[in-house]
């Protein structure tokens, strides 16, 4: 990567109260946040959500209504014009009279530091692909020549906005696998998008964004969990019914609860709704004939539904 060195504290963005309005219209609505170098982080929410506005200020391609962006406690024009920065976006000019290597060696000659441009092209499986037209390319290809390009710089953070908008599946399989790779590497990695599946495999952090403002900022691992109940599922034989309802009822009123009964023959399906099930599994576990429990925590989606409702 680019060589500069960094203090222990050097932040990869550093975003204070940034507001983007537009008219009557509030795009970014007091953003502050702060990403740490080495991380993955992923910016989520619904079209109109501000990702895309916020992520042009922080490229310096739109300026702020107030507030600001630093980008390695610098500019980001700084940060870009030293190298620092590689930006793939969802769509965006490519040479289509060029071939792959033509456009590869061009843009590598306007970077002082830049990486070799064939092993980017082996990074980014375009080897194979190095004497063909650009214009002819599909659009997952187009996608990992604009990674390419935003390799060249060899910079040390790569910010993505909705890279793999349009992609069918296996071709976001395969952009995602290029992540990955860069990923290991130490880049830091900052991506908007509105795929749930790409934050659960790839980030560690998640923004939820929502009318220009920050709802949720946590671990993926503990988006889940955010203000959501979980359920456990238990078939009781119906004869005790009354006796789990018993001992639901003297469970200590500090633990609330919903539960709902289906019964058929001889046999009822127990569903519980709560904060933690852990106790009610205990308890209701010690009845003659209790079987297939389960317990299920909400998914991303459940989340980020209620989160962005």
């Amino acid at each position: 990567m680019t060589d500069i060195s960094f203090t222990p504290d050097t932040l990869a963005l550093r975003a204070v109260d940034v507001k983007k309005q537009f008219g009557p219209v509030k795009a970014v609505d007091g953003i502050s946040l702060e990403i740490p170098r080495g991380h993955i982080v992923a910016l989520l929410g619904k079209n109109g959500a501000g990702k895309s506005t916020f992520i042009d200020i922080a490229l310096g391609l739109q300026r702020a209504t107030s507030g600001h962006v630093e980008l390695f406690g610098m500019s980001p024009r700084e940060a870009i014009q030293r190298s620092l920065v590689g930006v793939v976006q969802q769509s965006g000019a490519l040479m289509n009279n060029y071939t792959v290597e033509q456009t590869l060696r061009l843009f590598s000659a306007l970077h002082p530091q830049a990486m070799d441009y064939e092993r980017v092209m082996e990074e980014t499986g375009l080897s194979a692909l190095r004497k063909r037209n650009v214009g002819k390319l599909s659009g997952g290809e187009c996608q990992r020549l604009r990674l390419a390009l935003a390799l060249i710089p060899h910079p040390h953070l790569l910010i993505l906005d909705e890279p793999t908008a349009g992609m069918d599946t296996t071709a976001r399989r395969e952009f995602w696998q290029l992540m990955h790779a860069q990923a290991h590497q130490g880049r830091t990695i900052i991506f908007a998008t509105h795929y749930l599946a790409e934050v659960e495999d790839f980030s560690e952090r998640t923004i939820i964004l929502r009318q220009g403002v920050i709802v949720s900022d946590t671990s993926t691992h503990d988006l889940r969990r955010i203000g959501q109940t979980r359920t456990l599922h238990a078939r009781v034989p119906k004869e005790y019914k009354d006796t789990v309802g018993d001992i639901l009822a003297r469970l200590p009123q500090s633990q609330t609860f919903t539960v709902r009964w289906d019964c058929a023959g001889d046999m009822c399906d127990l569903i519980v709704h709560a904060p933690s099930t852990d106790d009610i599994a205990r308890h209701i576990l010690t009845v003659h004939g209790v079987r297939d429990l389960e317990i299920s925590t909400p998914s991303l989606d459940d989340t980020f539904a209620r989160l962005t409702a």
